[in-house]
């Protein structure tokens, strides 16, 4: 899942939303902009970022994702999370788990 989000998430308009929110530093948000061209790269800092945060940060992320056309993107969280009940804590451990996996192959 980890690099499914990573290559099809609009960083830049989901950090743009978690920083309205208060959910999301003016420096992280500045970081994240600043690699337009590595859209990538963006995705993975936001994902780190929502993966190292609170669960209200956890909360905005999956806000961001259901306001910002990202909506396909919130039902693959859901649709991986355990019985639908995502939480930061699921999220975190399944993208983790995941991406161990993959190194290991």
């Amino acid at each position: 899942m980890f690099d499914t989000l990573k290559e099809k998430l609009d960083a830049q308009s989901v950090a743009r939303y978690m920083f309205q929110c208060n959910s999301l530093t003016l420096k992280d948000l500045q970081s994240i902009q600043s690699k337009r061209k590595k859209s990538v790269r963006a995705a993975e800092q936001l994902l780190n970022i929502v993966m190292s945060q609170s669960s209200h940060v956890f909360g905005c992320f999956m806000s961001a994702l259901k306001q910002k056309d990202q909506q396909h993107l919130y039902e693959k969280v859901i649709a991986g999370s355990y019985k639908g009940n995502v939480t930061r804590f699921v999220f975190t451990i399944y993208i983790t788990k995941e991406s161990t996996l993959k190194h290991m192959r």
